[in-house]
């Protein structure tokens, strides 16, 4: 095949002119060159045969021709396959799909000899994509002409799609799984299994309250539980109950971003239809505090939804989940407290049981009737809120007093050393969770030991009454510590825990004065400063804070009669060589986890702390420098997997204490902690603490703050390996006439009843 090429017109600079500005204007339309800067537009890439590299035309134009003619195409391609005119390219005005605003372009066939090709489909006409690559001619000849369009989207558009691509690919894996689970279990019919009690056993085997005798009753109607209790539970617990599958979205991502604020959750991540699998299907979902856990229980919930409607699951809700003590369900709760039956209750009743649901051996009205009647109008503002409730109905529920059942009172006064029995169940929450603490079926073992918990009780409320009158001072805590072991083995939280159940060993934070002295000697021993060397009795001043002088001594005093007589000046001079941060240092070491300020103040007790904490830190000098965390729980057993239920020992161990610290740490070396114990024994045998001597060995530390507003008194008995404190004062920060005395006083009769 020959080809005659036409006459060139001669090369002069006019002719070169004019056919640049002929294929600018064939090529661009001038009224779209506005464009932003950096502003991205459509390509076409042509591929040939005979060159390396694309060519790139930007299409800034309306159409553009593309084939062999150099004359009448706008993108010529010189090779014989190609027609003279084979496509063109046009805008399309009515954009992209994804984007209308955005011009996009169509490519047609002009009638050309081997036609156009998107793989092995021949097309006459085609709207252009991003990485569109098509063939001028059969599939054959992609190697020899070749157009490619790019056109890539906004970066938003891909991270949209490629979003969307994602979920998809997740959603279809989990409802894969999902499925797979869904083998392993049956939900057609409900497991009879309800939640069951936390039974708390004291040392000697004997449960600190007795199990309740109302038996379990079941209604079969949701109708049965009244207008306001359905009502309550949904708006408290779950208020998109009525339109999720089984878990929340919303509550999910809401509890997990307030748990990494670290913020107050007000409405839980779980709804009702995990809840209720917890409890029904405790076997598969499990009781590990775990991300897998979490999973199985969601994978019941969405199965429990695809099989029964809502009103089911909340009527076996509302029949099933643990109130307290020893009641299953609504009714059982409505029986004991209220002496009626669910469907009976008024709207200030129901929202009382439905306050206490996230603690109920702590919340309910009986043991905290201030903290109930704060929950109760909780449930009633969220149904105001929801418009359950009228605002009449509302203000009359807010202003009535809840009256419980006089049987039910006398029996949860019954309750063996009630702030221990309360404090079980905080630590239950920090050692399994909040949610699988709060499902019950537990039996938790204690070292509590019923007889020093009774002499803990009577000395305290013997020593407020008589003592703490004349000197007026109205509480106190008094706390026993098994100094091998971290064991709590008395805890007295106040003096009368029907008038308050607020906790002065576990919850007050209080400023204990000179007890705190023993973490600045212990890290001055620790840093090898012998107990001989002497400082100076004179006034100081350190970081702007002037200090007087020793007021029992004079010259220069040793560590012995420094804190025998519980120099403030010699402490402070002590922590003015090994260091406020050593000081803060060997604190935590023993255990101290309230805030601890870095100012002199520190040394003389000027932070608060609990005196449950600063108590182990004593028994841990006692203990030779092992370390044991003061804690009531030995172990936690799961009274639902048990080979015989007659026999604890035969349930699954969900905890214990050995198991889980299987080695204590040496915060102390042995040599230090018997300095220590040395130092401590001057106190009493010749310095501050002589009100708590008596005659085995004791070692202890007096503390007052000023005007005697706290007054401390904490030592151990190195023989008996028993540590206790004792704080003395009122829960309004007021001063008192009292000294540290009277807690060494108070120390001393109850530790001569109990010394072994």
């Amino acid at each position: 095949m020959s080809t005659t090429k036409p006459p060139q017109k001669p090369k002069t600079l006019l002719n070169t002119i004019t056919q640049v500005v002929q294929t600018l204007h064939a090529k661009v339309n001038f009224s779209r060159l506005i464009l932003k800067p950096n502003a991205k537009v459509p390509e076409l890439l042509v591929h040939q045969a005979d060159i390396d590299k694309p060519e790139v035309y930007p299409l800034l134009g309306d159409r553009y021709v593309v084939g062999r003619s150099s004359r009448t195409c706008d993108i010529v391609v010189r090779n014989p396959l190609v027609s003279q005119i084979h496509v063109s390219v046009i805008r399309d005005a009515k954009g992209t799909k994804l984007l209308p605003s955005r011009p996009g372009f169509m490519i047609q066939d002009e009638d050309s000899t081997n036609g156009l090709y998107l793989g092995r489909r021949r097309v006459k006409m085609l709207p252009l994509r991003h990485g569109d690559s098509l063939t001028l001619g059969p599939p054959e000849l992609a190697s020899v002409a070749r157009i490619e369009y790019n056109d890539p989207p906004p970066w938003y558009i891909q991270t949209i799609r490629y979003g969307f691509y994602g979920f998809c690919g997740v959603s279809a894996a989990v409802g894969m799984v999902v499925l797979f689970e869904w083998q392993k279990f049956q939900v057609d019919p409900l497991p009879e299994t309800v939640t069951g009690p936390v039974i708390v056993h004291a040392a000697d085997g004997r449960p600190l309250r007795e199990a309740n005798t109302i038996a379990h009753l079941e209604t079969d109607r949701l109708a049965d539980f009244g207008s306001y209790l359905p009502k309550a539970v949904v708006a408290s617990e779950d208020s998109r109950f009525y339109w999720h599958l089984g878990v929340d979205p919303v509550g999910t991502l809401r509890a997990l971003l307030t748990n990494v604020r670290g913020g107050e959750i007000r409405e839980g991540g779980s709804t009702l239809s995990q809840q209720l699998a917890r409890s029904l299907y405790r076997d598969y979902v499990g009781t590990e505090d775990s991300a897998g856990r979490k999973f199985r229980e969601a994978v019941v919930a969405l199965k429990l939804e695809a099989v029964y409607g809502k009103n089911k699951l909340l009527k076996t809700y509302l029949n099933r989940v643990y109130l307290g003590i020893n009641l299953y369900g609504f009714e059982d709760a409505a029986k004991f407290y209220f002496n009626k039956s669910a469907k009976d209750l008024t709207l200030s009743e129901a929202a009382t049981l439905v306050g206490i649901l996230p603690a109920p051996n702590s919340f309910n009205p009986i043991q905290n009737y201030q903290l109930a009647v704060q929950y109760r109008d909780r449930v009633i503002s969220r149904m105001l809120e929801k418009g359950m409730v009228t605002e009449e109905e509302a203000d009359r529920a807010r202003r009535s007093r809840i009256e419980i059942n006089p049987k039910a009172q006398e029996f949860l006064e019954s309750t063996i050393a009630p702030y221990f029995y309360d404090y079980i169940f905080v630590e239950l929450e920090e050692l399994l969770g909040v949610q699988l603490a709060r499902e019950g079926n537990f039996i938790v073992e204690t070292a509590l030991d019923p007889p020093i918990q009774t002499i803990a009780e009577a000395s305290l409320k013997r020593s407020i009454q008589t003592t703490g009158a004349a000197n007026n001072f109205s509480q106190g805590g008094l706390v026993t510590l098994d100094s091998n072991t971290g064991e709590i083995l008395a805890m007295a939280g106040g003096l009368d825990y029907k008038e308050s159940q607020f906790n002065r060993v576990t919850q007050a934070q209080r400023q204990p004065g000179s007890t705190f002295k023993l973490l600045t000697y212990l890290a001055a021993l620790a840093q090898g400063i012998p107990p001989g060397q002497t400082y100076s009795c004179e006034p100081l001043t350190w970081k702007g804070q002037s200090y007087q002088g020793c007021e029992r001594s004079g010259g220069n005093v040793d560590m012995y009669r420094g804190l025998a007589l519980s120099e403030n000046v010699i402490a402070l001079r002590i922590g003015q060589e090994v260091g406020l941060d050593r000081v803060i240092d060997m604190a935590k070491r023993l255990g101290i986890q309230s805030k601890l300020d870095p100012v002199p103040g520190l040394v003389l007790g000027q932070s608060e702390v609990k005196l449950l904490e600063l108590t182990g830190a004593y028994s841990t000098v006692a203990n030779e420098g092992l370390y044991h965390s003061p804690h009531a729980i030995k172990r936690i057993l799961d009274s639902s997997d048990c080979t015989d239920i007659n026999d604890i020992n035969t349930c699954r161990v969900i905890y214990a204490y050995d198991r889980e610290n299987p080695t204590f740490p040496s915060v102390l070396s042995p040599s230090v902690a018997e300095t220590m114990t040395t130092l401590l024994q001057g106190v009493i045998r010749r310095g501050t603490g002589q009100s708590a001597y008596i005659g085995l060995g004791e070692a202890g530390k007096t503390g007052t703050t000023n005007d005697n507003v706290d007054l401390w008194f904490i030592g151990y008995l190195p023989d008996s390996k028993l540590t206790t404190g004792v704080w003395l004062g009122n829960d309004d920060n007021s001063p008192t006439n009292g000294s540290s005395g009277n807690a060494a006083q108070l120390w001393r009769d109850y530790m001569g009843q109990i010394a072994r």
